[in-house]
């Protein structure tokens, strides 16, 4: 099979199984619906991943490193603001691009459910370094309390914004609204944002984000 057909087959399969697995989890997904989906041979899967445990956490790795690859940039530009601001848009870029991936969300559901049994192993010193020195550097200027750690700081904004694809589409009005103006739900993840960055602030700073001026 040459180079670049064996590429296609895989992206495929990726694709298809990731679309299965979200809505069916590891051990509801079927391989004959992930092959039909991908129109290629069951062997394919066997060919590329070793077994359908494989694919399953091929789909995994793939989903979110492609996450992190896309938000790249923003880390990198946010690292040059003020740490407010540069949080702000930060995070807020990350909603944007949980929303234009839309199976990430459902494959972390099925594996917080599961243990994380099958996700690539993780631990916090990994998390983004470009948002740990801005909150650093925000907390020693004042801008952001130091009863709070960077780490919690994370993880309630990534929880609060999954929180908002997760738990949204709960409410039919609201989901209508959501599927349909991806504004409105950018909208809520920065607003989201702002709640969290809000808590973390230190009481009484009058910065304008994004300008390092104070009233």
């Amino acid at each position: 099979m040459p180079g670049d057909e064996k590429k296609e087959t895989r992206r495929a399969l990726l694709d298809a199984a990731a679309e299965e697995f979200a809505r069916h989890g590891p051990d509801g997904a079927r391989v004959h619906a992930i092959v039909g989906r991908a129109g290629v041979n069951e062997r394919m899967i066997y060919h590329h991943f070793g077994s359908k445990d494989g694919l399953y956490r091929a789909v995994l790795e793939d989903q979110w490193s492609g996450l992190m690859e896309g938000w790249r940039p923003a880390l990198e530009a946010s690292a040059a603001l003020e740490p407010r601001e540069g949080l702000r848009r930060a995070f807020t870029m990350f909603f944007r691009l949980l929303l234009s991936r839309p199976m990430c969300m459902p494959l972390a559901m099925h594996e917080a459910m599961s243990g994380w049994q099958a996700a690539p192993p993780a631990t916090l010193a990994m998390l983004p370094s470009q948002l740990r020195d801005l909150y650093e550097r925000g907390q020693a200027g004042g801008v952001f309390r130091r009863d709070c750690e960077f780490e919690l700081l994370y993880c309630t904004v990534v929880g609060a914004l999954a929180g908002i694809g997760i738990f949204g589409p709960r409410f039919s009005d609201l989901r209508a609204r959501l599927s349909c103006d991806l504004e409105l739900a950018a909208r809520l993840g920065e607003q989201t944002v702002n709640l969290v960055l809000d808590g973390v602030t230190t009481p009484g700073w009058g910065g304008r984000a994004g300008t390092g001026e104070t009233t």
